[in-house]
């Protein structure tokens, strides 16, 4: 890692020798946050959510109907007031009962776990879509505005200050990728106004 930082170090310094490097620094927090396709697919991703999340329930409610059946089956196979017979065939009742709670579990089990990865890769699949419509015009504006090099100052050190403590402010074009990025949404916007 310090030779990573050395060699950028001795790279960047010659290319300041060179010519004046300019350097950007942008909000990729707030980027994210504001292009109209992050709140798309959010909105998609809760959509889906809510849609596992009916059938979960539904998921549910049959196990619970089924946990019930099997209780009265098991206190009829326990009732000493009916014959023999029937007691059997109330035990017999009581396991079926018993092994359909133990399906309907199993099935609601492996349909969270199944639906939470499918969540994921949505949500994966949908942030790298956005993710990549971001970067491509943070390097259009970089070019556009002569940056050479582009910091994000959204992130972190592990003491909670910013990645990039000092920068001129003039240097921040946030607002700049912001506006290319949603200027497409912003004509459909007007356009369908019109209408």
């Amino acid at each position: 890692m310090k030779k990573f930082i050395t060699l950028f170090l001795l790279l960047a310094s010659a290319s300041v020798l060179q010519a004046e490097v300019r350097i950007g620094v942008v909000d990729l927090e707030k980027i994210f946050r504001e292009y109209y396709k992050s709140k798309i697919a959010e909105e998609l991703i809760k959509q889906q959510a809510a849609v596992y999340r009916d059938h979960l329930r539904k998921l549910d409610s049959e196990h619970r109907a089924l946990a019930e059946s099997a209780r009265r089956a098991q206190a009829a196979a326990q009732n000493i007031a009916i014959s023999a017979a029937e007691r059997q065939k109330a035990q017999e009742n009581a396991l079926a009962a018993a092994r359909a709670v133990a399906a309907k579990k199993a099935e609601a089990e492996l349909y969270a776990k199944e639906r939470a990865v499918d969540m994921r890769a949505l949500q994966n699949k949908k942030r790298a879509e956005v993710l990549k419509d971001i970067q491509a015009q943070i390097n259009r504006s970089a070019a556009v505005l002569g940056y050479g090099f582009v910091f994000d100052k959204s992130g972190r050190t592990g003491n909670g200050l910013s990645s990039v403590l000092v920068y001129p402010p003039q240097r921040d074009f946030t607002k700049h990728v912001i506006t290319e990025l949603n200027r497409n949404q912003t004509k459909k916007k007007k356009n369908s106004g019109a209408e």
